[in-house]
């Protein structure tokens, strides 16, 4: 068995699926779409996909055209934060030296905001001049807050960490103080509100759109994410100790911010295990292994007759939203396609 791939029970994608998948992302696919598709089953290049990212990089060091849900291809935080997931989720990352992850670092500082504990908006004014999903609009936000503990309260790590993490990954290329400033407030959101010791626990979000913040699956993501370059060797100020005890409290109950009524799953907006569970080797899926398989099961199953995972919903009435929701599902499949190759899912590929 090769190092990285795991081979798991249950259903395997069809080669015939797999090249009805592939076609699909080649018709509507962006060009990073392609790259991510040919990272994971052509070429396996790390240089070759970044060529690629860095055209999705301006000169400021963000990136834009990463989102599909809404038109404005400037730079964002949004989508600096998606181009983080791709880095992320490479098997050999670019290292700290990387003028693309330099000029990353500088843009991503440069919008942190100490008097939230957080960087804000991850949007721009912009992205409402142009068509957008409803749920991703710019609204001013910039609220300072007087203490360290409103500040932990307010947090909401649905993006936020994901930054917070990219900073953790290249820790070389910022100083301790500033470091130890970013990821205070995620930290102390699980030591304070995931925790069922801490006083804290299940404290209602400061956010009334959300329910309890350890249910809400985007936050359950992110925390994989934070936590895995928190430990990562190339985190220079690796604190091996906190990250057991983030990963203890955050283990207690892994499921209960999925949804795991199967019934559910097609109408409207879930998100499934596999959908939280996204990498074999995070630390939560041993402990919900039979969720997220079954729900493999179900996505395969569950694949249209054109190769592609198609949205259950719109993103609005606009003609305009369909290229959109084309370049989305052509998003998702080759992102589920990588994931189904992570677990062994697909005939043939290892």
């Amino acid at each position: 068995m090769k190092k990285g791939i795991y081979v798991v029970g249950g259903e395997k994608l069809s080669n015939s699926a797999f090249l009805k998948a592939k076609e699909f992302i080649y018709r509507y696919g962006r060009k990073i779409d392609i790259a991510w598709f040919e990272y994971n089953f052509v070429n396996n290049s790390t240089d070759e996909f970044m060529k690629v990212l860095k055209k999705y990089q301006f000169e400021n060091g963000g990136f834009g055209g990463l989102v599909t849900e809404f038109e404005y291809s400037g730079p964002c935080l949004k989508s600096t934060e998606h181009a983080f997931r791709y880095i992320y989720n490479l098997k050999e990352k670019p290292d700290s030296g990387s003028p693309i992850i330099q000029n990353m670092m500088k843009y991503v500082l440069e919008r942190y905001k100490p008097e939230m504990g957080c960087w804000g908006n991850l949007l721009v004014p912009e992205v409402n001049e142009m068509l957008h999903v409803w749920w991703w609009e710019y609204k001013k936000c910039d609220i300072e807050y007087l203490d360290f503990d409103s500040k932990v309260k307010a947090y909401n790590p649905n993006g936020q960490a994901a930054l917070a993490a990219f900073t953790a990954l290249y820790s070389d290329l910022i100083p301790l103080e500033k470091y130890q400033e970013i990821i205070s407030c995620p930290v102390e959101k699980v030591l304070r509100y995931f925790d069922k010791n801490s006083p804290f626990y299940c404290e209602v979000s400061s956010d009334p759109s959300f329910k309890e913040d350890y249910m809400v699956p985007y936050n359950m993501k992110c925390y994989q994410q934070f936590i895995d370059c928190l430990q990562s060797d190339s985190n220079r100020y690796r604190d091996q100790e906190l990250v057991e005890r983030l990963k203890q409290i955050l283990s207690r109950d892994p499921s209960v911010c999925m949804e795991l009524d199967e019934s559910l799953w097609t109408e409207g907006y879930h998100e499934i295990p596999c959908d939280i569970v996204t990498r074999p080797d995070s630390f939560l899926y041993p402990l919900v292994r039979s969720e997220v398989d079954s729900a493999l099961d179900y996505l395969i199953r569950h694949q249209s007759e054109d190769g592609a995972w198609h949205l259950s919903y719109q993103f609005g009435e606009q003609e305009g939203f369909r290229k959109l929701e084309r370049q989305y599902e052509a998003n998702i499949t080759a992102l589920y396609l990588a994931e189904l190759k992570s677990f062994g899912r697909i005939v043939g590929c290892v």
